[in-house]
């Protein structure tokens, strides 16, 4: 039989494990700010030369902003900067002054598919986009990170516009802290495909903090980062193709969801709605999710006959 002591010593060590799971519970990952409803409408008005497809992609950003601007506003910044110069010996002083305005939300995810009205003016593309997505308020708690595509394996060599099958890299400046990353490639026809972590990567693999990585590189060893399967990453079309380019990243682990295997690219993928439900969840349970999307535009490749049927 427990004397009193004992029972006091028991009560008191039950109460120090539950309240070191609860610090430990809510300390390791810091829920995100709520995120809301929005929708936005916006008109782009392109410029000579450029194509109906990269128009549509300039309305979607811009209905994306709109939406986030009416729900959370916009933070005004102005810049004044004064000189100071001698003209004819005497003082002339002058004033500088720089406007910037920053929206305060940031896209979690889109809902449903937009609504595009495409039409032409004077040989220009003019287009308007109606959006509807989850937005939450900026919270300035995701790591800032760099993040390019790239047309070779060198940092310098920034670029968002690809030839069919040409090879693209992906350059990722990892911040003060070491981050998990998910690479996804999404395309026109509504699929997402999982880029990395590849399938020989370490479940608790990161970037770690302040290195560089360039990845997709099949001539690079994998190291810690796992072995890439195939001949890296490239698009394959013989029309303008417009694609998206998703880094998911977080200093707290997370889930990748569930994918399905094709076998035929050899990568897992799942659709753009799936997708988008799944970084509502994933950006909705942790505010230092931080996620980057590059637009990468793929040409058809003139040098090469494509068969048609």
């Amino acid at each position: 039989m427990e004397d009193k002591e004992t029972k006091t010593l028991n009560c008191s060590l039950r109460i120090i494990i539950i309240t070191l799971f609860a610090l430990i519970s809510g300390g390791l990952q810091s829920k995100a700010a709520e995120d809301k409803a929005v929708s936005g409408t916006y008109t782009y008005y392109g410029h000579p030369g450029m194509s109906m497809v990269e128009a549509k992609e300039k309305a979607l950003e811009g209905a994306q902003n709109e939406a986030l601007r009416s729900e959370f506003g916009t933070l005004v910044s102005q810049d004044i900067v004064q000189t100071n110069e001698i003209v004819n010996d005497k003082e002339k002083m002058a004033f500088l002054s720089s406007t910037q305005s920053t929206v305060r939300g940031e896209w979690i995810a889109t809902t449903g598919t937009p609504a595009y009205d495409e039409r032409y003016e004077n040989g220009v593309p003019v287009v308007t986009c109606r959006v509807s997505g989850r937005g939450r308020k900026l919270s300035n708690k995701a790591p800032e990170i760099v993040v390019n595509a790239l047309s070779a394996p060198d940092k310098r060599a920034v670029s968002s516009e690809f030839k069919d099958s040409q090879d693209i890299f992906v350059y990722i400046k990892s911040p003060e802290r070491d981050v998990f990353v998910m690479v996804c490639l999404e395309d026109e026809d509504g699929t997402v495909y999982k880029m990395f972590p590849f399938e020989s990567t370490p479940a608790q693999a990161t970037l770690k903090k302040g290195y560089d990585y360039i990845l997709f590189d099949k001539d690079r060893p994998g190291g810690s980062l796992g072995e890439m399967p195939g001949d890296g990453l490239y698009i394959m079309t013989d029309k303008l193709a417009l694609n998206r380019l998703y880094v998911v990243y977080s200093p707290n682990y997370f889930r990748k969801g569930s994918w399905t295997y094709l076998e035929e690219a050899n990568l897992d993928t799942m659709t753009t709605k799936d997708f988008n439900k799944l970084m509502i969840e994933l950006r909705r349970a942790d505010e230092e999710m931080g996620m980057k999307v590059i637009n990468l535009s793929v040409m058809p490749n003139v040098d090469k006959n494509y068969e048609y049927d």
